[in-house]
Formats: structure tokens, C-alpha cells, sequence
């Protein structure tokens, strides 16, 4: 018994310990840089893909975050991965496709394409109709088309903020960054333009999950090269890196298995490079609404993490580094192990009458720290503008508290769950969450295949042009003062 209570005390400690770093850091590390005020930065060429499998009730929404995007250089891909809904007729009719010829690099292995698109209305956005092969399969197809020196990954659910382009490129103009990822936001929490703190619990316990996951984890997991997910709903690569490892492997959850091929990539070739977490890129996700739905979500995730484990089992040391393959181990298994020993610890104490003062108070700095954690998350989101009412915040910290002993105790479940379910059950199919559509993050949309678009889109043509002209202007103008001087040089 006591062997028992010493380690479960041990795994506490380094359990605690490491939310405490998480916590300070985060704070620490949370000041947004400072830009130089009139700076232009060139825009890199952007390749989107977005791949879509039975996405009708959300195209729509995904498409309204590209018509009111700043950024201008870049190419939308759309991958339709053997769709059995009514997609390929909804893009058809909003973005009036055509055949036409995309020529494909050959690099990566897909299945079968069917056929490609391209929009009348949109030069810059063409569609890849293929055989089913799944998400990994889809996005290998995408980037085989794509043109662009950075590719970004785009969940069919996600909407983008409109300056979240900008952000990425500006994080990538470093040559250094070869990957990067944007902040996921829970999408039914952002109401007539701004966020707000109404809805089901079940959606709120996910807002405080992914307020923590990315203000405080993947601040500090960016900073230290220490970050095993970029997240599939938003990401970026460079694309010669994303060829160099061969692609999406077809695995359960492929944004992880990406990303720890990425950090084997600089663990062994690229020693100076780095992944960013870019927290002003904002992107808007629908998230479950439903406990049938979110159970599928995040039983996948936690089989996605033990199959990465798996791939990575032999000589994951060696590929990925010691301190990386550690701090991976530790900070994704420890809060499900120390969640089941708090637990099984309180229900023997109370039956027994053993340990009960000792089992509550570790129970309550666990809470306060897991509460505080989440708090810190809203704080740090304020700094990049991302803010709720009085009234919200509030709101916001009743439901910290009160989630701890409720919504809270998912975590384990799924954790146990999921790791149970991926080593008993022979099928661990995509179980694909069902969604709605109904996220929109703008207050006012206009028809996708409206005038005032097209007007949109050639007046930022224009200006482009205008801007384009004038440097060019500059530069001239720069050369024959240069001359000038020179030229005056020598006559003195």
C-alpha cells in the first residue's frame, strides 16, 4: 500500500509540476510581438486545401470566411474525397465550376481522380473530384495540385478570420519556420461579430479545452520546440518539407502523425528550423454540440495519440530526441493516469476512511490549478483581441469552478475509453461528426455568387496593381539617385 501511495504521490508531483510551468510560462511568453508601424510584407504564395468528405452543410460557411479574407495571394483547392451528399452540386452552383486541367507533380500517392474544376467566378479556387480514400488521402491529393510555397490545411467546418492569412505569412517570412499553426476558436461562441459566452454546457466545457490547449499549452510547447499537434482544422507547411516526409500517412489522426514526422525532419536534417504557434491567425470551428458526437471526436483523438505512439514505437528516441519524446509522454498520459488514481484514490478513501484528508486536498490543487489554467487561457486571449463582455467573463469564471466536478470528469473517461477502444477493437474507422453549418463569424454576408463580390475582388485587384506600380516607381526613382550620387562622387 504505501509503494502504491508513493508513486501515486510522485506522479502528482511531476503532474503539478508541470501545470505550473505551463501556467507562469504562458504568462510570461504571452506579449504579442511588436511590428514595425507601415511595414509591408511580401506576400507568399498560399495554397488552401480543404478537404471535404459529405461537407454540404458547411461549405457554405467555410466559403464565407475566404470571400472576406485581406490576404490575396493565394489558391484555394477544395478536394471532394468520394462525397456521397450533394457537395459536388452545391460547389457547382455556387462557384459556377467548369472542367479544366490541373496538373499534378506526381510526389505523393492518392487515389484516383475523378475529375478537376475551376471556378468562372473565382480564378483562384478549383476543386478536385476523387475517389474516396479518406482525410490524409484527400490532403496528399491537394497538395500534389497545389502551386503554392506554403501549404495550409483547412478543416471543411473551419472559417477563417478574415487577417489570419496575413499572420501566418508574415510568421513564415522566416525561412527558418517550416511549420505553423493558426488559433482554433469554438465557432457557435462567436455571435453578430464578437464572442459570447451563451450555449450548451457541452460546448462550453470544449471552449475552455481549447482556450487552454492553444493560448496556454501550445504557447509554451512552440517556444521550447516541443509541440506534437498542429492542429488539422488550421495549419501551414512548407512545401518542400511536406514532401521531403512523404505527405499524409493514413493513420487515425493525421495532423499528429504530420507534425512528429515534421519535428524528426528537424530533429535530423533541419537542426535550426521551427514550428510556430501563430496565435493572431484566428480560424472558427463548429465543435460537437451533442454527447454522441463529441465521444466520437475524442475517442479518435486519443486513439490518433496511442497510434502515434505506435508508428513512432521503434527508435522514437533516435527520430524525434529524448527531450521531445519525454515531455510527449508525460504531458499527454499523465492528467488521464492522475485523473484515474484521484479518483480511484477518493472512492477507496471514503469507503475505507483511509486517506480521505490527504485524497481531498490533493483534489483541490489539482481543481484550483486546472481553473486557474483556464482562466490564465482568457486573460492571454484578450492580448490578441480576443474578448468577452463583463457579464461573459463572469459567467465564465462560475463555470470554471463548476465544470471541475462535472464536465470535467469526460476527460478521463475518454482517456480510458479511447485507449481501451484502440486496443481491443480491430476497426478504428474515421466515425466521422456529424455537423450543422450554422457557424458564421461576420454579421453581414453576401450571396457567394453576388455582383458585389466580383466588385470586391477587382477593386482589391486594382489596388494591388496600384501598389505593385508605385514600388516599382520607388525603385526606379531610387536607382537614378543613386546614379546621381555617384555621379557626383566622381566629379568632386
Amino acid at each position: 500500500m504505501k509503494i502504491i501511495l508513493v508513486v501515486g504521490l510522485l506522479l502528482f508531483a511531476i503532474f503539478f509540476s508541470l501545470q505550473l510551468m505551463y501556467l507562469f510560462l504562458s504568462l510570461k511568453l504571452s506579449k504579442p510581438a511588436k511590428q514595425q508601424s507601415g511595414q509591408r510584407v511580401p506576400q507568399q504564395k498560399l495554397t488552401i486545401l480543404v478537404p471535404a468528405y459529405n461537407e454540404e452543410m458547411v461549405l457554405r460557411s467555410c466559403l464565407d470566411g475566404f470571400r472576406n479574407l485581406v490576404y490575396r495571394n493565394y489558391e484555394l483547392i477544395i478536394i471532394n474525397d468520394g462525397s456521397k451528399d450533394g457537395s459536388i452540386p452545391l460547389l457547382m452552383d455556387v462557384l459556377q465550376l467548369r472542367e479544366c486541367p490541373l496538373p499534378a507533380m506526381n510526389k505523393l500517392e492518392y487515389e484516383a481522380v475523378k475529375m478537376t474544376y475551376c471556378s468562372d467566378l473565382y480564378p483562384h479556387i478549383h476543386v478536385i473530384d476523387k475517389e474516396n480514400g479518406g482525410k490524409a488521402d484527400a490532403l496528399n491529393a491537394g497538395a500534389d495540385h497545389s502551386t503554392g510555397d506554403i501549404i495550409i490545411t483547412l478543416d471543411a467546418d473551419s472559417v477563417l478570420e478574415k487577417n489570419s492569412l496575413m499572420h501566418i505569412n508574415e510568421a513564415m517570412q522566416d525561412p527558418l519556420v517550416i511549420a505553423s499553426g493558426g488559433m482554433v476558436h469554438v465557432g457557435q461562441m462567436y455571435k453578430g461579430g464578437h464572442p459570447e459566452f451563451k450555449g450548451k454546457g457541452l460546448v462550453k466545457y470544449q471552449l475552455s479545452d481549447y482556450m487552454m490547449s492553444f493560448y496556454v499549452k501550445r504557447l509554451v510547447q512552440a517556444k521550447f520546440g516541443l509541440m506534437s499537434v498542429v492542429s488539422g482544422a488550421f495549419g501551414a507547411f512548407r512545401n518542400y518539407a511536406l514532401f521531403e516526409v512523404g505527405g499524409y500517412k493514413k493513420t487515425i489522426g493525421e495532423d499528429m502523425e504530420i507534425t512528429l514526422n515534421f519535428q524528426k525532419l528537424i530533429h535530423q536534417k533541419y537542426k535550426n528550423s521551427k514550428m510556430l504557434f501563430v496565435p493572431k491567425a484566428q480560424c472558427y470551428t463548429e465543435v460537437p454540440a451533442d454527447f454522441k458526437n463529441l465521444s466520437k471526436q475524442r475517442v479518435r483523438w486519443q486513439k490518433g495519440f496511442l497510434d502515434s505512439l505506435r508508428i513512432y514505437n521503434k527508435h522514437k528516441v533516435h527520430n524525434l530526441g529524448m527531450k521531445f519524446v519525454m515531455f510527449m509522454i508525460l504531458d499527454a498520459l499523465l492528467p488521464g493516469v492522475v485523473g484515474i488514481v484521484t479518483t480511484f484514490a477518493l472512492i477507496v478513501s471514503l469507503f475505507t476512511g483511509d486517506l480521505v484528508g490527504l485524497t481531498l486536498i490533493l483534489l483541490i490543487m489539482t481543481a484550483t490549478l486546472q481553473i486557474c489554467l483556464r482562466l490564465t487561457a482568457y486573460r492571454i486571449a484578450m492580448q490578441y483581441d480576443h474578448r468577452y463582455s463583463l457579464v461573459d467573463y463572469a459567467k465564465i469564471f462560475v463555470f470554471s469552478i463548476l465544470e471541475y466536478p462535472t464536465y470535467r470528469m469526460l476527460d478521463t473517461y475518454y482517456f480510458v475509453y479511447g485507449s481501451v477502444a484502440y486496443l481491443f477493437q480491430h476497426n478504428h474507422s474515421w466515425n466521422k461528426v456529424e455537423r450543422t453549418g450554422l457557424v458564421s463569424i461576420y454579421p453581414e454576408t453576401l450571396a457567394v455568387n453576388g455582383i458585389p463580390e466580383v466588385l470586391q475582388v477587382a477593386h482589391a485587384m486594382v489596388v494591388d496593381t496600384v501598389l505593385e506600380t508605385l514600388e516599382k516607381v520607388e525603385s526606379v526613382e531610387s536607382n537614378e539617385t543613386q546614379k546621381t550620387n555617384e555621379g557626383v562622387k566622381k566629379v568632386g
